[in-house]
């Protein structure tokens, strides 16, 4: 049982930063500016807690293991879709600029990140997503470990990480459909930490 609600958690998390970027953010022209400095500190504590977790000083604190274990990804995939929920549901709309797109823009952006959202799943499976989320059973495939090696071919010959390069693309297109300031916030804030990554 604990599987099945797992695998539906985890799959449906991976898709929560995705549907935020479709849905968009809010934004009202009149909300007062401190609202943007609630929604930064609300995204700094989410990607704090994020970027504790992938240290492994920290697994190997909390976990026994530098590199992880498949229980440890389960509470890092479990915290980070709890707190992206939080940032998303919690944030304050914010103020500036906005305007209503002409329908074919929309389409057309929602087609884009729909693309870009294809993208960051290149080459993935069912059965590797699984193992990015630490199903039960599953083998450890994703570690900030020295074990860990680095990707020179495929989609990684030109950039260190694809998935982080769809981030950016499916950020951009979803201005089209939302180009308001709440939009282009979220963008950046995210975008940026996508970047710190790599």
């Amino acid at each position: 049982m604990f599987r099945k609600v797992y695998w539906l958690f985890s799959h449906l998390g991976l898709m929560a930063v995705a549907a935020a970027f479709i849905m968009g953010f809010r934004y009202d022209p009149a909300a007062p500016l401190r609202n943007v400095v609630f929604d930064l500190l609300l995204y700094a504590a989410f990607i704090a807690v994020h970027i504790l977790m992938t240290m492994p000083a920290v697994k190997q604190a909390l976990f026994g293991r530098p590199e992880g274990t498949p229980a440890e990804r389960r509470v890092y995939i479990t915290v980070s879709v709890a707190s992206w929920l939080a940032v998303y549901f919690l944030h304050r709309p914010v103020p500036g600029f906005g305007f209503d797109p002409p329908q074919w823009l929309v389409f057309f952006g929602l087609c884009a990140l729909l693309l870009s959202l294809v993208a960051f799943f290149e080459f993935a499976t069912f059965e590797s997503i699984g193992r990015l989320v630490g199903m039960p059973g599953s083998e450890i495939s994703h570690t900030t470990g020295s074990e860990a090696p680095l990707l020179m071919e495929g989609p990684y010959a030109s950039v260190r990480h694809p998935m982080y390069r769809a981030f950016l693309f499916l950020a951009a297109s979803s201005l089209l459909v939302h180009p308001n300031a709440g939009q282009l916030l979220f963008g950046v804030v995210v975008s940026a930490s996508f970047l710190a990554f790599i």
